[in-house]
């Protein structure tokens, strides 16, 4: 599956330098996890369903699929402790962790967002999927939130044209992925999936 980007997603954003490993005495949180075995089963739904098409449709865990995503940028490998949470439902996908979970890279990168927040405070970040037909794939960022509270654009905006200056292939200031589909294939949000579908030719 070729993919033109213009992403709505912050997810690529926090995530689109090395990552250091994490502290693993740091609860889990509950959901789906970005993982490189999980960037690997994306990998093979995607083909099964859009490329060899030996199957008609499946779903792709939610966290496999946003590691796939991203690994399309062409971001290194990622460090598996990374300690995220993917969930979604039929509308927005979210990932949720605390700023303590970022890389001291990303962290300078996002400096103003970083220098009066405690590093214990939860982040969220919500992506839609307003297109899902007609050949493409739309995911859009619609929010960032710190304990809840929107992250103001003057502070998201730098660090998004970053990434999009970085990412050619983000547009919309990068907030918006462009995932291009074969013709006649479609993918939804599901509860913590994506389902993808092509039908078989007989």
């Amino acid at each position: 599956m070729k993919s033109s980007w213009c992403p709505a997603v912050l997810v690529l954003v926090l995530v689109a330098v090395p990552l250091s490993a994490q502290d693993t005495s740091i609860p889990r949180l509950p959901g789906g996890r970005i993982t490189n075995a999980g960037v690997a089963r994306a990998n093979r739904a995607v083909d099964s369903v859009f490329i060899a098409r030996t199957l008609p449709a499946d779903t792709i865990e939610i966290g496999d699929f946003a590691g796939y995503l991203i690994a399309r940028l062409g971001v290194p490998p990622f460090s598996d402790s990374l300690n995220f949470a993917v969930t979604a439902d039929t509308l927005r996908a979210r990932i949720t962790g605390r700023l303590m979970d970022f890389p001291v890279e990303a962290r300078s990168e996002l400096g103003p967002i970083f220098t009066f927040i405690d590093s214990t405070s939860v982040f969220t970040i919500d992506v839609s999927m307003p297109q899902h037909s007609d050949r493409l794939m739309l995911f859009r960022l619609e929010r960032a939130t710190i304990r809840g509270i929107p992250i103001p654009d003057m502070l998201l905006d730098p660090a998004l044209t970053e990434y999009a200056r970085r990412y050619p292939v983000l547009a919309g200031g990068g907030r918006e992925l462009l995932v291009e589909m074969p013709p006649g294939a479609t993918a939804r949000l599901v509860t913590n999936g994506v389902a993808i579908y092509l039908p078989v030719k007989h």
